[in-house]
């Protein structure tokens, strides 16, 4: 079956950079089967890593789905960095 790691992060914007850097400790992850809607949500964090092992469809909201129009196509094995806001969380299913 199809993957998706999902995971949560702040972001260092305390220091000078030329964008941000997700935070390496503290952050959540989850691994979604497909097709699914994530249990994680977003607290505090402002940064969602996203890697799949099959292409699919992602929808990252309050309350995603992965058939709305408000999906974006993931490739496999390609780890994506979104942002995301309090309370939201994501869904997946497998590209078809």
């Amino acid at each position: 079956m199809a993957t998706l790691i999902v995971t949560l992060s702040r972001i260092d914007a305390s220091r000078d950079y030329d964008a941000p850097v997700a935070q390496g400790s503290g952050c959540r992850t989850e691994i979604i089967t497909m097709p699914a809607d994530g249990n994680l949500t977003a607290s505090g964090e402002e940064i969602v890593e996203l890697l799949a092992d099959a292409d699919c469809w992602v929808a990252v909201g309050d309350d995603p789905d992965a058939d709305s129009a408000d999906r974006r196509k993931l490739k496999a094995d390609i780890p994506y960095t979104f942002g995301i806001h309090d309370g939201q969380k994501v869904a997946a299913k497998v590209f078809a």
